[in-house]
Formats: structure tokens, C-alpha cells, sequence
């Protein structure tokens, strides 16, 4: 997985369209990369490692019958906690809210899987998103990949140290919409993001 662990989507998306890639080679891969970077970072909340590994069977199973593929079919993909994920609990970095089972996804991730990527687990957010560092009594703290000493931002930190650590492809994050921004170095971390702003990462 080294080499594909910085591979942008599209591609992978393409590698897994014209079946030199398998969705659950890639997935397996991804999880895996998650678990040892795990203790480390602490970047998710939840990994939904047995949800991932069944909808990769099932796309593969989909490419195998030759049938019509998305944008992303076989992509991984996480998510912010203040986001809904269907039968994936979303904690919203609160104690409050440890087992909160959202019964629905939100609408960007409908859109995701729609697209055929697959959720590979919930990043980590500040209770309720409120600080532009990552850090909540739920999971802790969660470390900059490029220097594990200062913060990975936020309130998306999860999501932009997953992407910059190769934890997968594509992490959706959040943003408060008045705000001059939210790449806080996208923050921290050095991901991409499509603002800039305020908060301090040291």
C-alpha cells in the first residue's frame, strides 16, 4: 500500500474500473494503514472496518458482473463525527453522544457512495466542532502527522491528518460557513481544503 497510500482518487477510481485494482485489495489496504497509524495519530473516532470489507466485496462482486461503475466506485473514503453516517455512530466528539446511531447518512455522503467510494470510518472532531484544534474528552487528542508535538488543526483535524498520513484518499470534513476559512494549514496538516483560515497551530 506505500505506493498507493498518496495516489489521488481519480486514479485509484480509474486502477479499480479497469480491475487492476481490487476495491477489497484497496480497502484491506487502507484498514490496515488506519490500524498502525492508529495509536499513533488518533485520527478516528469509529473505523468501520467489517461495514468496509463487506460493501468492497460487494463492488467487486458488481465489477466482476461487468456492471456500471462510479465516479469513485471502490474509493475509501471518512468522515467527520459531526456528520451522519447510517448504522455508523456519530459522536460528534461528545460523551453525550458516545452511541448516537444516525438511522440516515447526510446528504454528502449519500452522494459519496453514490458515487460508489467506500466508508472506511469517522474522523476525529473537538466536541461539536467548536475549536480549531482537535482534542475532546471521547478520544483525546489527535496528533499532527508531520510533527506529532503540535496540533492537526480543526475542527476538521481527523479528517486533514488522516488525508496528509495516507489514511485513505478522500475525508470529508466541515466548515463554519462565515469563517475566512478552514485551511488552518487544511489544515494543520498539510491536506487540501478550499479556505483559509485564523486559527493558530502551534
Amino acid at each position: 500500500m506505500t505506493d498507493l497510500a498518496f495516489t489521488a482518487a481519480a486514479e485509484l477510481a480509474g486502477m479499480v474500473a479497469r480491475r487492476a485494482l481490487s476495491p477489497v485489495e484497496l480497502v484491506d489496504a487502507v484498514l490496515a494503514r488506519i490500524e498502525r497509524a492508529q495509536p499513533v495519530l488518533n485520527a478516528f473516532i469509529t473505523i468501520a472496518a467489517e461495514e468496509a470489507r463487506a460493501a468492497a466485496r460487494m463492488a467487486e462482486a458488481r465489477l466482476m458482473r461487468g456492471e456500471a461503475v462510479g465516479a469513485l466506485y471502490g474509493v475509501p473514503f471518512s468522515v467527520k463525527d459531526l456528520i451522519d453516517t447510517a448504522g455508523v455512530r456519530t459522536t460528534f466528539g461528545s460523551v453525550a453522544l458516545a452511541d448516537n446511531m444516525p438511522r440516515a447518512d447526510a446528504a454528502a455522503v449519500a452522494r459519496l457512495k453514490l458515487a460508489g467510494a467506500i466508508l472506511v470510518g469517522k474522523t476525529t472532531t473537538p466536541e461539536f466542532g467548536h475549536k480549531c484544534f482537535t482534542e475532546a474528552p471521547l478520544f483525546g487528542r489527535t496528533a499532527n502527522p508531520w510533527d506529532r508535538r503540535l496540533t492537526a488543526g480543526g475542527s476538521s483535524g481527523g479528517a486533514a491528518a488522516a488525508v496528509a498520513a495516507g489514511l485513505g484518499p478522500l475525508a470529508l470534513g466541515t466548515d463554519a460557513g462565515a469563517r475566512r476559512a478552514s485551511r488552518r494549514r487544511a489544515a494543520a496538516s498539510s491536506a487540501s481544503s478550499r479556505h483559509w483560515g485564523w486559527c493558530r497551530t502551534t
